[in-house]
């Protein structure tokens, strides 16, 4: 065997042998491995609170082992959920085993969605890093969220009207004898609720709560009856049903891909048949991904398929989901007038239906609801964050 092959074989067996003990040192000392995991905690209200990785080398070893770690923002931001962190070092002593990354965490008592950062460790010495990142999850434990009572408020009284009914909200629970809630999906009858939606409607207090005299209803992202996400679905029918009136919605809208909520109504008895042949008023709903409109919509027409008449507002240089906005419809035979903040923006008569049958001068009841997901909104995306909250602060029905 000549000299060539003989140093070829020897490096071979060098590198295999290597490979199968692991790294080692001038001394013929294995080096170490560093492992973590990925971690969750509670978020915490009021009290100091940490997230803590646990740092383990495979074995001990005999000379001083660092490593640095920085903090990245993912959904949790730094300064506002947690204390970040740039190049921080951490030192192995010699044959010690055990380290901890120690992140502050900002508590507060406000309700979100659990959030999560990442912390990156890196520049090993004396190491070799198992992996470079940890997920830290933080989780919601709080119930309360944030709003003040700032924007639009509508007037207690109108000339030649009186107040029929209203919730104004002030309790803890929903009133039976003015609401119902609908729960599922929609299935067998009408899945999806028509609109190819993607939530489960849970009943109340699921989803829907009560704060600060304001009724909240909660769109989540969780798995419930297959589908993705929960919210909740309310109506007055066969308890609360009216015919013309002015309707006034004190609200905070939500806001994102695939967010729907709506203030709306259906007749009470379907006189000229199934939907849409006898109507269906939508006194405000929102698309999500354009948080600053808001419309109104009548649905009507011979079927299977509506024929709409669509009218929207525009706020400028904000959204409806910065502050409260009323949203009403006046509401007289053979016209409705739809308002924003008390701002006439739509008309719509008899007139407008052309050869249509009327249906808009019969009782309807009331619906408030958001969906997720659906033909009009589309699904959510990467871009949208839960929970959202549709923030409702009255519903009051003023008649002549």
């Amino acid at each position: 065997m000549n000299k060539i092959k003989k140093v070829t074989i020897f490096l071979l067996f060098v590198i295999l042998t290597g490979c199968s003990k692991g790294q080692k040192n001038s001394g013929n000392e294995t080096i170490p491995k560093l492992s973590f995991e990925d971690i969750s905690v509670a978020e915490g209200t009021n009290a100091a609170n940490n997230a803590e990785i646990k740092l383990v080398l495979d074995h001990a070893y005999s000379k001083q082992v660092t490593i640095s770690y920085t903090t990245i923002e993912g959904t949790a931001k730094a300064g506002q959920d947690f204390l970040a962190a740039t190049n921080q070092s951490i030192s192995f002593q010699p044959n010690e085993t055990e380290k901890k990354i120690v992140v502050a965490i900002i508590t507060d008592d406000l309700k979100e969605g659990d959030e999560v950062f990442q912390v990156r460790v890196e520049n090993p010495v004396n190491v070799v890093l198992l992996k470079t990142t940890a997920a830290v999850t933080l989780r919601n434990d709080d119930t309360k969220i944030s709003f003040n009572n700032a924007g639009f408020d509508a007037p207690t009284s109108y000339p030649g009207y009186t107040l029929a009914w209203s919730d104004e909200f002030n309790g803890n629970t929903l009133d039976g004898t003015s609401w119902s809630a609908e729960t599922g999906d929609g299935c067998p009858g009408v899945c999806g609720w028509g609109n190819n939606e993607l939530q489960y409607y849970l009943a109340p207090p699921n989803n829907l709560f009560f704060q600060d005299g304001k009724m909240i209803i909660e769109a989540k992202s969780e798995s419930y009856g297959g589908k993705n996400y929960t919210s909740s679905r309310i109506k007055t029918q066969s308890k609360k049903t009216f015919k013309y009136g002015r309707v006034d919605i004190r609200a905070i809208l939500p806001k994102g891909k695939g967010i729907w909520p709506a203030f709306w109504m259906l007749p009470q008895e379907n006189v000229f048949g199934g939907w849409p042949r006898s109507g269906e008023i939508d006194i405000m709903e929102l698309v999500g991904s354009e948080p600053s409109k808001a419309a109104a919509t009548v649905h009507y027409g011979p079927g299977p398929g509506s024929i709409y008449i669509n009218k929207s507002y525009t706020l400028s240089g904000s959204t409806f989901n910065d502050a409260f906005h009323v949203f009403s419809m006046e509401w007289q035979q053979d016209i409705m007038k739809f308002y924003v903040d008390n701002i006439l923006y739509a008309t719509i008569n008899k007139a407008d239906l052309g050869s249509n049958n009327y249906p808009f001068n019969e009782s309807f009841y009331f619906l408030i609801n958001m969906a997720v997901g659906g033909n009009l909104p589309g699904s959510p995306d990467a871009t949208t964050i839960f929970p959202q909250w549709l923030i409702v602060d009255y519903i009051r029905m003023y008649q002549q």
